[in-house]
């Protein structure tokens, strides 16, 4: 069981590392242990989730079922939280980060604590209607930008790999990401 300290200890120190402080990996649990309390990390940002989907433009058509939004939604939550830890445990081994991988994923798992707040923001900002279409195009591409780059920075501090190797990481982490979205909205379509 996860403690609040452990908890606020791991948002914070995805805090740092969204602001580019290195030595903030220092701060994360990398043992087994706290690799299974960083996924703890999803009941935390559960509901900014939540807000986004109810908020955000939806594909979903009126006709589609509560039960079964619900249910394809939560799988879908579940597979985006899993999927990329146990396809990057056979990379980070094909790397020879071995040692590095649980740091990572720790690191990463806890950075989605800050990434929903950056995602709440540009969800309120476009549904509240105060910028024009344009601003919102790039405030969305700039939302992104920022991501994928902190994404960048946990590889390149925590798993330490090259910086060509953690573009290409990143890289196929949102392609999955787009991939699970694709998926999920073909099975509420």
């Amino acid at each position: 069981m996860i403690t609040m300290s452990e908890m606020w200890t791991g948002l914070f120190a995805a805090w740092r590392m969204l602001l580019r402080d290195g030595r903030a990996v220092a701060l994360f649990d990398d043992s087994v242990p706290g690799v299974v309390k960083s996924f703890f990390c999803a009941a935390v940002v559960l509901p900014g989730y939540i807000v986004i989907l109810s908020v955000g433009p939806s594909p979903i058509p009126a006709e589609v079922s509560g039960f079964r939004v619900v249910s394809v939604e939560a799988i879908a939550y579940v597979v985006s939280w899993v999927a990329w830890p146990l396809l990057m445990a056979p990379v980070a081994r094909g790397l020879d980060r071995d040692a590095n991988y649980c740091r990572y994923i720790v690191a990463y798992n806890w950075s989605a604590g800050p990434q929903i707040l950056i995602l709440l923001v540009v969800v309120l900002l476009s549904a509240s209607g105060l910028l024009p279409r344009d601003v919102l195009v790039v405030v969305n591409l700039a939302a992104l930008a920022v991501v994928l780059f902190y994404h960048l920075f946990i590889l390149r501090t925590a798993l330490e790999v090259s910086p060509y190797v953690a573009i290409a990481l990143v890289v196929g982490e949102f392609m999955l990401s787009q991939f699970i979205i694709v998926a999920r909205n073909g099975m509420l379509l």
